[in-house]
């Protein structure tokens, strides 16, 4: 098995896991950048995540970031993900490891 079959057996088996228990939400609706018909998805919510600048003085900053699953849906610059009765913006791709995609995000 690769690495990228093993990450996705692994992303899939933990919202499996971690949905019942309020740590992940399957309930999420993706909405491609212009509109379009939503697409039902899984994803996880970190809010309060610190983010530092490259300066010689960083300062920390608080930011939303929203973890998509490329078995659902990989996201795209400016759509909106809907969850738990808020509306995001996805904003920056932050890191993606060929399951799971972590996006900054601004409320829409």
């Amino acid at each position: 098995m690769s690495q990228k079959a093993f990450l996705q057996e692994f992303d899939r088996a933990a919202i499996t896991a971690f949905a019942p228990a309020g740590l992940a939400d399957s309930g999420a609706v993706y909405t491609p950048r212009g509109g379009g018909p939503g697409v039902p998805c899984s994803v996880m919510v970190d809010r309060g995540t610190q983010a530092f600048g490259d300066d010689p003085m960083p300062v920390a900053v608080y930011e939303v970031v929203i973890s998509l699953f490329r078995a659902e849906v990989v996201g795209e610059r400016d759509a909106v993900v809907e969850v738990d009765g808020e509306r995001y913006r996805l904003t920056d791709k932050l890191s993606d490891d060929g399951s799971r995609v972590r996006w900054a995000v601004a409320r829409a």
